[in-house]
């Protein structure tokens, strides 16, 4: 395979894992949607139609059941937060499916079991087959990393060169998952953000009428300044727990694939002189 097929062969499968990752974005969103609008037309009617006592009054207008005096705002800190959380959910599964590839045995992971440059075509067999099985498996990290592992042996012979470029291949390969998170990134300024803005519009509408002297109004409009900070604020700090265990579950499995490949491929690897034209 010369060089200008590999390209074509990344381009391709880069294209087509940015062209999955929009479809799953617009998926989220559509998700998102369609829970906010459930959401507020619940707390909306519960505050409307349903006897509730004072402190479940309370509790309803906080959750933005009051769309006509700025509880809207509520409803577009929700969307943002279960925009983050489906997020955060799809690319906390796709890391479980990714875990399962270390137990398809793709190399040999009992003790004493020597690998021999022979053996190479047999791997390569191997994660050939995974990705003609299924289409999804050519975007995968640890099949992507033992293909450049072993394309870079075969052509170099040099374990020290192929150590070398596993690390750099782990590397970029981290670096483009968290680049795929920039999204949740954003959700997480952009839930307390909303939060301040109604703060501040709850704040200047309160001032608007303060020489009016109606003080119910004002106390109304304070309360939806302070309410949508709160939810805010609450919401934010579910979401990026949730976050920040992503990360931790991200680091985890790019130091787990990396290990799996150095220990199981380049310390069992037995190079002979006899093999290494056997090995191109």
């Amino acid at each position: 395979m010369n060089f200008l097929e590999e390209f074509f062969i990344l381009l391709n499968d880069f294209t087509d894992k940015r062209s999955m990752k929009l479809r799953n974005l617009n998926k989220s969103y559509l998700t998102a949607s369609f829970y906010t609008l459930i959401f507020s037309t619940t707390v909306y009617c519960g505050l409307q139609f349903l006897s509730l006592n004072s402190y479940l009054k309370r509790v309803f207008i906080l959750l933005g059941g009051d769309i006509a005096n700025g509880g809207i705002i509520q409803s577009f800190i929700f969307f943002s937060f279960m925009w983050a959380y489906l997020e955060i959910r799809k690319d906390r599964k796709e890391i479980k499916n990714e875990f399962k590839y270390l137990c398809l045995e793709l190399l040999p992971t009992r003790d004493k079991h020597v690998l021999l440059p022979l053996d190479i075509p047999h791997i390569e067999s191997k994660l050939a087959k995974l990705a003609k099985s299924q289409s999804r498996d050519k975007g995968s990290i640890l099949v992507r990393l033992l293909s450049t592992a072993l394309l870079k042996f075969k052509s170099t012979q040099s374990m020290s060169e192929t150590i070398d470029v596993i690390s750099i291949q782990s590397e970029i390969s981290r670096e483009l998952h968290e680049s795929e998170h920039s999204n949740i990134r954003y959700l997480l300024w952009l839930i307390p953000s909303i939060g301040f803005i109604g703060t501040v519009i709850g704040i200047s509408q309160a001032l608007s009428i303060a020489a009016q002297g109606d003080m119910e109004a004002i106390t109304s409009m304070l309360g939806v300044a302070f309410d949508t900070t709160l939810v805010s604020l609450v919401l934010s700090a579910i979401v990026t727990g949730l976050f920040h265990r992503l990360q931790e579950e991200t680091d985890k499995l790019h130091a787990h694939i990396k290990e799996y490949v150095i220990s199981n491929f380049v310390n069992r690897l037995e190079i002979k002189k006899d093999d290494l034209k056997s090995a191109g």
